[in-house]
């Protein structure tokens, strides 16, 4: 398989089928910072769509010292943010079941866990977007500082301070509507 910078490098010479290869491998990831975004199956769709058009769009601009999952990120987080800016004030955001998606993870006390996690899913929907996204991908994606720092836009300061006040608005919801769960964490 090749890695990311060998496709990068075929398409950019004219290989277009590389990038279906590219898609292959990032849509799930790409659709799961979409998801926790928006929070509509329909709409993080069509923001997945939009971010591979951007992607394949600017890959000239492209700079290898990045990791590229970290830029496709940043792409995937604006473009979600873009959305919610298009947003009527009316629009109802339906309720998304994040496991149909593979975000819960099963263990052995698979019941109690699914309860949980839908439980912290429920919690991390009801975050502003831009927050939710951070906390997924911070904690599901399990990227760095770093690499949030990249994929936001943001500043290491800014995605510090919002990672903080995001923990603490979603330890604020679970304690007051999820009080059981509450010693399942450590951040909280």
């Amino acid at each position: 398989m090749h890695s990311d910078d060998q496709l990068i490098t075929m398409i950019l010479n004219g290989d277009d089928s590389s990038f279906r290869l590219l898609v292959e491998k990032y849509q799930n990831y790409m659709f799961s910072v979409c998801i926790s975004i928006l929070k509509t199956k329909n709409e993080a769709e069509e923001a997945t769509q939009d971010t591979f058009v951007k992607i394949y769009k600017s890959l000239n601009k492209y700079n290898a010292d990045s990791k590229f999952s970290s830029w496709a990120y940043r792409i995937a987080y604006r473009t979600s943010l873009d959305y919610i800016r298009k947003r009527k004030p009316t629009v109802d955001l339906e309720v998304v079941d994040y496991a149909d998606y593979g975000v819960a993870v099963a263990s052995d006390q698979e019941m109690q866990n699914k309860e949980v996690s839908a439980q912290i899913l429920n919690a991390v929907n009801q975050l502003p977007g831009g927050e939710a996204g951070l906390i997924r991908m911070f904690y599901l994606e399990e990227m760095s500082i770093k690499e949030l720092v990249v994929a936001s836009g943001l500043s290491l300061s800014n995605v510090k301070v919002k990672l903080y006040r995001a923990r603490k608005k979603l330890a604020d919801i679970i304690s007051t509507q999820f009080p059981e769960i509450e010693s399942y964490f450590e951040i909280l």
